[in-house]
């Protein structure tokens, strides 16, 4: 293999060397259930009842319900333990984290005028997704290795364009993968010929093993209007202001079985803020029954990331000591990015004095996310997004009883399915990553079981507790597979199993004046 020494210091590297794909737009679209322990007892199922913040969050005209002021403050305990299996090979990890999910003020504001009767003002704090995280995975006897996947991708490459030799960044050509120089200087791939590489063995099994740490939120900082008209049509209209902090560490190694190994260190943050508008409006045709609808527009993000990683290799032939290779220090990019939009339908009976039940449906575009770079050019990364994802489903549902005139109890389900398209989802299409993180999840379908109770001290001062079991099944792979134009496998990537069983316990205290 024909290598270079870097001698190089690289002090600056521009932005826009490292790209987004269609893997990093799924992570940052998803949402868990929201708002407050009430709401989330129902199962996120407020969208045509309003008069909690849950159903703020879903459709501001449940503002419009209000007909006192309220603040409230929700804090959740959230457990997640997680169990890998990779070819019969079990590893359970987990994190336990306590953050406040909600906090919220609701300002009534009578204006004595009969058209307008109010014109109810909200601000609320809402977590809408927790990253954090900690899993593993290993297995044994696999069949595919990172480096063939590298060296399929690094094909039709010269290797001298991936050398750092004297004022050259090869990191710096927009042409090149990350991943293939990071290869190439790491000693994970040869050289057939001039523009034609392999991977290290191809007569051999491989062990794998995958340590992956995420941590972080997405953060929403909700300002709300809403109003009715006669009691029978309530309108409403927020601004919600978001914020994401993302961060993953993970290593990637493989033994291989007759003797030797590599190894790959990543790590990644994800830094920005954005901002989405959400109308609503709710018809009430009779006094038992609230009809509702919601669009969400998508999320407009500006966003950061920064980068860094580097290898290890140990096999015959080689020298540890200079096989070492890494991505340039302090790397980062700007761009810009807009979540899917989605509508929500709802409904709400209100049986007599005792009993409420609440449906809602929320339909959701995966199809419409957009990368673009700073300058809002769109990138080629966006035909992979409508080619691979797909408008999805969300069913949340809820009922409560009033069991004395203080103590109420609530139970609730939701289900919101994957985004993918099946043959991309069963692993026949191939997934594109980009940068030098290989690894990614395919996320199933998540189901929540929810229940809580809650109780009024007097009809100003509550609390209400809930519980919420969250599950979910993915596919983990350590790199992408590689399938030709006659659909067959030139590297096949066996994904792991990933059971996701996550618990969540939340007390909020309200007040009302």
């Amino acid at each position: 293999m024909k290598r270079y020494t870097v001698t190089l210091m690289i002090l600056f590297v521009c932005a826009g060397l490292f790209a987004q794909g269609e893997m990093d737009a799924i992570r940052l679209s998803g949402g868990d259930l929201r708002g407050t322990a009430r709401g989330q007892a129902m199962g996120g199922a407020f969208g045509a009842l309003g008069g909690d913040v849950t159903g703020i969050l879903i459709n501001p005209a449940g503002l419009g319900v209000y007909r006192s002021s309220e603040i409230n403050a929700t804090l959740a305990l959230n457990t997640t333990p997680v169990k890998t299996d990779w070819q019969n090979t079990i590893n359970k990890e987990g994190s336990t984290k306590v953050n406040f999910d909600n906090i919220s003020y609701v300002g009534y504001y009578p204006t004595g005028n009969m058209s307008v009767p109010v014109l109810n003002f909200a601000f609320s704090y809402n977590r809408l997704k927790n990253f954090n995280r900690r899993y593993s995975a290993s297995g044994k006897g696999m069949n595919s290795s990172l480096t063939n996947y590298i060296a399929a991708i690094t094909n039709g490459i010269h290797y001298e364009d991936m050398n750092a030799v004297g004022n050259y960044d090869p990191y710096a050509n927009r042409k090149i993968p990350w991943l293939s120089t990071l290869g190439w200087l790491g000693y994970f791939i040869n050289d057939v010929s001039d523009n034609s590489y392999s991977g290290l063995f191809s007569d051999e099994t491989v062990s794998p093993q995958l340590n992956i740490n995420e941590r972080g939120s997405i953060e929403s900082y909700d300002f709300s209007l809403g109003t009715h008209f006669s009691d029978k049509l309530y309108l409403g209209f927020t601004l919600a202001l978001t914020n994401i902090s993302y961060s993953m560490s993970s290593y990637y190694g493989e033994k291989f079985s007759h003797s030797g190994n590599i190894g790959l260190n990543n790590s990644f943050e994800t830094d920005g803020s954005g901002f989405q508008f959400i109308f609503g409006g709710i018809w009430r045709p009779v006094d038992f029954l609230r009809l509702g609808v919601a669009y969400h527009s998508p999320t407009w993000y500006t966003l950061t990331d920064y980068y860094q990683a580097h290898t290890t290799a140990d096999y015959e032939g080689v020298d540890p000591d200079n096989t070492w290779a890494k991505t340039p220090d302090d790397a980062w990019t700007h761009y810009r990015f807009n979540t899917p939009y989605s509508w929500v339908f709802s409904a709400a009976g209100i049986i007599g004095t005792k009993a409420i039940v609440s449906v809602d449906y929320e339909w959701k575009d995966y199809t419409s996310m957009k990368l673009m770079d700073n300058e809002k050019t769109p990138k080629a990364d966006n035909q992979y997004i409508q080619d691979d994802f797909r408008a999805t489903s969300i069913l949340r549902t809820g009922f409560e009883y009033r069991l004395t005139p203080q103590l109420s109890g609530r139970v609730g389900y939701s289900n919101a399915q994957h985004p993918y398209e099946k043959r991309f989802q069963d692993g026949w299409k191939e997934a594109v990553i980009v940068g030098t993180v290989p690894h990614f999840t395919i996320d199933g379908d998540v189901n929540y079981f929810t229940a809580g109770i809650g109780y009024r001290f007097t009809p100003y001062f509550y609390i209400d507790a809930a519980l919420v079991y969250r599950t979910q099944k993915d596919d983990l792979y350590s790199f992408p597979s590689v399938i030709d134009v006659n659909g067959n496998f030139i590297v096949d990537s066996k994904p792991a199993s990933v059971i996701n069983r996550s618990y969540k316990g939340l007390v909020t205290v309200g007040y009302k004046f």
